[in-house]
């Protein structure tokens, strides 16, 4: 699967939803289910090599999850915040994960262990690097904004300030040729609403696999779904195979892709 072939299964009233992956393990199986698309967690990936999140693990370690798929599967990373800060550092990175044949990156504005995002002509460096070196526009980019995934994020979900302002730098990223926007903390269903109203690019939000109900969620515009570090923590409570927890997931889910509600994107 290719980018063009991946951006349209982002559809608002049918989004495609994404069981994230932590090691190569939980990679493979969830391809054994038939599903095409591969994406991982961050947190998944950390936390199973006993590690913590936030750029602590190396970048080829973080990449290497992919690597006993088949070509064809699409394989999505979670790239933190480029797991580099420095120009050169970013340019040898985003050169590295197209040589690895990684189709489409998850790209933070904010850096490990700041508490605020990164200012929006800093940031907008990095996408000006980013799309210079992808000169064949292969990777899909989903650039993540942390500005409800910080600090008391009940209250944020209630800041009409905050909705404005998210609105206002996802506008100014849609600039740079990104692909999508991904709001994880984002849970106030007329905030979700509205920001799909004022935006061009596929909206992703990120559920809890074990609190939230996905159908809470649709018809609201919203075109991906990501269970981010959920699938992780719910199948590390759990005695089952890697295998059968995820056949588990997609017996459960199935019936809103049967019914075209959602797209797990099988074959």
């Amino acid at each position: 699967m290719n980018k063009s072939e991946f951006l349209k299964l982002h559809e608002p009233n049918r989004p495609i939803t994404l069981l994230n992956i932590w090691n190569e393990e939980s990679a493979e199986a969830l391809e054994n289910q038939d599903v095409t698309v591969v994406a991982s967690s961050s947190f998944g990936v950390a936390s199973s090599s006993n590690q913590e999140d936030g750029q602590q693990i190396s970048l080829n370690q973080a990449a290497d999850v992919f690597d006993n798929l088949s070509p064809t599967t699409f394989r999505s990373l979670d790239f933190e915040a480029g797991y580099s800060d420095d120009v050169f550092g970013f340019q040898r990175n985003i050169e590295y994960l197209i040589n690895k044949k990684i189709n489409g990156i998850n790209l933070e504005d904010k850096l490990p262990g700041e508490d605020t995002l990164q200012g929006i002509t800093k940031f907008t460096e990095k996408l000006n690097m980013l799309n210079s070196i992808d000169n064949k526009n292969e990777l899909f980019v989903n650039i993540r904004t942390d500005s409800f995934f910080q600090g008391d994020i009940i209250l944020q979900n209630k800041n009409t300030e905050l909705l404005r302002n998210t609105i206002n730098r996802i506008n100014h990223y849609e600039k740079y040729s990104i692909d999508g926007i991904f709001i994880p903390g984002l849970k106030n269903k007329e905030f979700i609403r509205t920001i799909s109203h004022n935006i061009s690019i596929p909206l992703n939000i990120m559920l809890d696999i074990e609190k939230d109900n996905v159908e809470d969620y649709l018809s609201l515009g919203i075109s991906r779904i990501s269970f981010g570090p959920s699938t992780y923590l719910e199948k590390s409570k759990t005695n089952i195979s890697v295998d059968r927890y995820f056949e588990q997931k997609i017996d459960q889910l199935s019936y809103l892709d049967n019914n075209r509600l959602i797209n797990l994107a099988r074959r």
